[in-house]
Parts: C-alpha cells; sequence; structure tokens
C-alpha cells in the first residue's frame, strides 16, 4: 500500500501535465504586400488634357509689333509688297518646336519661313513667320502653308494686285463639238442629246502665262471630272476636250479654267434632253461610322490627322472628322455644335456621293472670356436622325 501511493500520485502529475494548456509564444504576422494596381494603358487616340501645341489663329499682315502681333489684318496686298508675315497664335509649345510657312503662287513654292521655339510658351503669344521678296510680287493669288515639326497644320489663300494674276482681262471660254487650231470656231451654248464630245476654248491666253493650266467640269451643280489642256495647236489659245464613249448626262455644264490655283475663265454650256430619273438610293443605307474633333486633316482627302481632342484652349481652328459609308446625293449630314447645352452652330452637307470616305469641315472655335470650363458637344446628323455625339471642354483663355 505505501509503494502503490507513490506510483498514483506520479501518474496523477504526469497526466496533468499532458491536459494543461501550452502557452506559446506569438510573432506578429508581417503586413502582407497589395499586389501591385493594375494601370489602364491610356488610348493613344485620346486627348484628355492640352498637352500638345495648339495652333490657335492664322493671320497675314504686312507689319508687326514688339510683341509680334498683326498690326494690319489683311487677306489681299499691294502689287508693290516685299515684305509679308504670317502671324500664328499658338500656346502650349514645348521648346525645340518648329514652325514652318511654305509660301506658294499656284502650285510653285516661292519661299518658306522657319521658327524654332527657343523656350517652351505655356500662355498663347503670337509667333511672326516673315517672308521677304527681293523683287515686288507680280499680281495674282497666292496661298502659305503653316507646319508644325513638318506635320501640316492649315493654310491661308490671299492676293496681291487685282488677284487676276497675269491672265488678261479680255480671256474668254467658248465651247464647240470640235477643235482643229485653224478656221473659224464653231461655239456652240447647247448641245443634242447624245452628245459625246465638248472642247472648251481658251481665247487670248496671254504669252507670258507661267502657270499650269487644269479645268472642272461640273454637271448641274456637282464636279463631273477635272482636265489638263489638250497638246497645243496654235498660239495664245489652249483647248480641253471631255470626250466619253457613252453620251454625256443632259443638264446644265460649268467649266473653270485654272493656272496654278487661280481661277482665270469659266464659262457654261447645255446638253439638252430631259434629265434622266436616277435610282432611288436604298433608304437607311448610309452610315456613320466614327466622328473625332481634331487639329488637322490631311489636304484633299479629309482624313484626320494626330489625336482626337476632347479638351482644349481657344481660340483654335479646329477639324470635325465624319467617317460615312454609302453616302448618297439625296443623304444630309448635319453636324451641330452645342455650348453649355444650347444649340451654337450648324453645318449641313449634302449632294455627295461617297462609297466610304472622311468628310471634314474646318471650325474656328473662339476663347472663352469666363473663368470656369465650358463643357460643348458635337453631334452628326444623318437625315435628321442623331448618329453620333462627342464632348469637348474648352478651357478659359490665357
Amino acid at each position: 500500500m505505501d509503494k502503490a501511493l507513490p506510483v498514483l500520485l506520479l501518474a496523477m502529475v504526469l497526466l496533468g501535465a499532458c491536459t494543461a494548456p501550452v502557452v506559446q509564444s506569438q510573432r506578429p504576422l508581417p503586413t502582407p504586400t497589395p499586389a501591385a494596381a493594375s494601370v489602364l494603358t491610356p488610348d493613344t487616340n485620346t486627348e484628355a488634357r492640352p498637352l500638345d501645341p495648339i495652333i490657335g489663329q492664322l493671320v497675314l499682315a504686312m507689319e508687326v509689333g514688339n510683341d509680334e502681333a498683326p498690326k494690319d489684318q489683311r487677306s489681299a496686298f499691294p502689287v508693290n509688297a516685299k515684305q509679308l508675315y504670317l502671324v500664328v497664335r499658338a500656346s502650349d509649345m514645348p521648346a525645340g518646336a518648329r514652325l514652318t510657312a511654305v509660301w506658294l503662287r499656284g502650285a510653285t513654292e516661292i519661299g518658306r519661313s522657319e521658327r524654332e521655339i527657343r523656350e517652351s510658351i505655356g500662355g498663347a503669344r503670337w509667333i511672326a513667320l516673315g517672308f521677304q521678296s527681293a523683287t515686288p510680287l507680280p499680281s495674282g493669288e497666292y496661298s502659305v502653308r503653316l507646319f508644325l515639326d513638318d506635320r501640316f497644320v492649315d493654310s491661308v489663300v490671299f492676293t496681291v494686285g487685282s488677284g487676276r494674276g497675269p491672265a488678261s482681262d479680255e480671256t474668254s471660254l467658248v465651247f464647240a463639238t470640235d477643235f482643229s487650231g485653224s478656221g473659224t470656231i464653231q461655239a456652240m451654248s447647247e448641245f443634242p442629246l447624245g452628245t459625246t464630245r465638248v472642247v472648251a476654248i481658251l481665247t487670248d491666253v496671254p504669252p507670258d502665262l507661267q502657270e499650269e493650266l487644269w479645268s472642272r467640269w461640273s454637271v448641274n451643280g456637282s464636279v463631273l471630272t477635272e482636265l489638263g489642256p489638250d497638246e497645243l495647236r496654235t498660239a495664245f489659245v489652249r483647248s480641253f476636250t471631255l470626250q466619253r464613249a457613252e453620251p454625256l448626262p443632259p443638264g446644265l455644264y460649268s467649266v473653270q479654267v485654272f493656272a496654278g490655283q487661280q481661277p482665270i475663265a469659266e464659262g457654261s454650256f447645255l446638253i439638252a434632253g430631259a434629265t434622266p430619273t436616277p435610282e432611288a438610293p436604298v433608304v437607311g443605307n448610309a452610315v456613320v461610322e466614327d466622328l473625332r474633333i481634331v487639329r488637322a486633316v490631311e489636304p484633299g482627302t479629309g482624313v484626320p490627322v494626330g489625336a482626337r481632342v476632347t479638351q482644349v484652349r481657344g481660340p483654335a481652328r479646329l477639324y470635325v472628322a465624319v467617317l460615312v459609308r454609302d453616302l448618297q446625293p439625296s443623304d444630309v449630314l448635319e453636324v451641330v455644335w452645342e455650348r453649355a447645352g444650347q444649340e451654337w452652330n450648324r453645318q449641313t452637307v449634302s449632294g455627295l456621293t461617297l462609297p466610304a470616305n472622311w468628310v471634314s469641315l474646318p471650325f474656328d472655335l473662339p476663347a472663352e472670356s469666363g473663368g470656369e470650363p465650358v463643357e460643348y458637344s458635337v453631334s452628326v446628323l444623318l437625315n435628321g436622325t442623331l448618329a453620333q455625339r462627342v464632348p469637348l471642354t474648352v478651357l478659359p483663355g490665357a
């Protein structure tokens, strides 16, 4: 009995040790590192902030002030003009940006002006690009094209003197079915149904005319074709021949003749007969596939260039570029500008036949004088129905 008691007590001690709670040292858990945030790459075709250079206005002048602002905004210059300026209203221009003005008479370059921005420009200011001719510019029509870092921005047309250029006021345009270069011209103002050939004859062409000649033919208000001159047959007379294998459509035709970019003669004639009824376009076939506001478009094609503009500081030259498909002459496109919810401007386009093309309309946006941004929107209506709408925020002028 005395031997069993110690054994029993030892067993009870061991059993208590097995059932008692075990206390362990707890180390604080480290704070978990959050997963790297997923950053969405911004749409490279969307401009959210006006970080790019802004060209707001193009002005021609003969004099500029100390701040390079134009003193005499004009679109025509006297015949003795030697010094001309293209003055550009620009803002947000980074250091190193290069502006180039290419001066043209017709299609011929007569000079260019370049300007590199040495220090960045924040607020809007005038930048003058001067052009100086060694001799007085001859009378005629000219143009100047502005490029920013070799990218076309916009162009301005102007005249020197009368704007008629070297062509004579006596230049006239007559029409005939044939022209051999000799003998009497049988001028006609009306041609019978079934006519396949019409010759436009430009008489009394000045001998010192140097610009390239070309003609634009339209029927019932729509451009039909553009033609170069026929082979030269006699001095001071040039001809342009429109000839088709099938009869020319009846209607009223007009023909303009250009020397370079300057129109020098115009005339009209009629092809008799009832105008054939065109096939009715498929209702609802035309569609608007895209709408963009941009700062520049490709000359001649209207294809938008550069990023979409969603925020801009006025004044600024903008383009509304609309991608349309299967457009018929009966379709009507309307570009509607709204400012602060109120209609502000409306541009209408009709009479076009376009399978798939950009239609681009320029718009000069003025400066906002208030202290707060103003919300605009641009809508495109196709045959009276809203097709697409984009917003535009205009910041107050600097």
